[in-house]
């Protein structure tokens, strides 16, 4: 079973990334190979609604320069997609945003490329904004056909810069969520 987590944070060290790294090691020792895709690394250009994905219908968009169909073939070719995001002014951050519009439009006029994955959703917030942004993740998910796996906690991590395992709350739900993820793979 192939994992593939999108980080949608600005910041290549921090608590994201952190938690990233976390799945990443536990996912593998549970045999699960992952991949990691940091969307800060691209520049994304926004979706100017040219409609050319729904004319042609191959789940591929005409800018070929900026790496969305790159990222796309490679969440196709996972079998669960980890989106992991800070929130951001109570939401996802601009970039993670600009990239799930535009590939929310190629996927649902074109190939529906997502239908049947498994998806996941693992946030982080120093005051408020964690828990709109995992809301924002899962209902994208949704919108994309992809079965959402949960967890009790919510992995909405609320802390500062790094703090991330004083949560209690966000600790046990990340290890509920890696727990069914695991279990996921076992059945596959």
């Amino acid at each position: 079973m192939r994992a593939l987590i999108l980080n949608g944070s600005a910041r290549p060290i921090g608590s994201t990334g952190n938690i990233v790294g976390d799945i990443i090691e536990e996912l593998e020792k549970g045999g699960v190979e992952t991949l990691h895709v940091p969307l800060y690394e691209y520049h994304f250009t926004p979706c100017n609604a040219c409609r050319t994905c729904e004319m042609r219908g191959d789940g591929m968009c005409a800018d070929q320069t900026d790496g969305t169909n790159e990222i796309l073939d490679v969440m196709r070719q996972a079998d669960i997609i980890i989106l992991a995001a800070p929130g951001y002014a109570g939401g996802m951050p601009g970039l993670m945003k600009l990239f799930l519009e535009k590939a929310a439009f190629i996927l649902a006029k074109g190939d529906r490329g997502l239908h049947g994955k498994y998806g996941a959703v693992v946030t982080v917030a120093e005051h408020d904004g964690a828990d709109a942004t995992y809301n924002e993740l899962v209902y994208w998910m949704l919108h994309s056909e992809m079965l959402v796996i949960g967890s009790y906690p919510l992995t909405s991590f609320k802390t500062g810069f790094d703090d991330y395992r004083k949560d209690v709350f966000g600790m046990k739900g990340l290890k509920n969520l890696i727990s069914h993820i695991l279990e996921i793979s076992d059945k596959e």
